[in-house]
């Protein structure tokens, strides 16, 4: 029986790393993608609030 549930456990453990392999792959080509969008989502949100911020002077 220990047999049986090694071989049930090594194929699990196979799908699991080749699923964490392709997981971090795919977040990894979108890193930058993500990093410049923030980068840009926070540059026009002070661009916007730069002249609200500018009315309480």
């Amino acid at each position: 029986m220990d047999d049986g549930a090694d071989k049930v456990t090594d194929i699990n453990r196979r799908h699991f790393t080749a699923s964490v392999q392709a997981g971090r792959s795919a977040v990894g080509d979108l890193l930058p993608g993500a990093l410049g969008a923030l980068v840009s989502a926070a540059a026009l949100t002070a661009l916007g609030l730069r002249p609200r911020l500018a009315e309480f002077r």
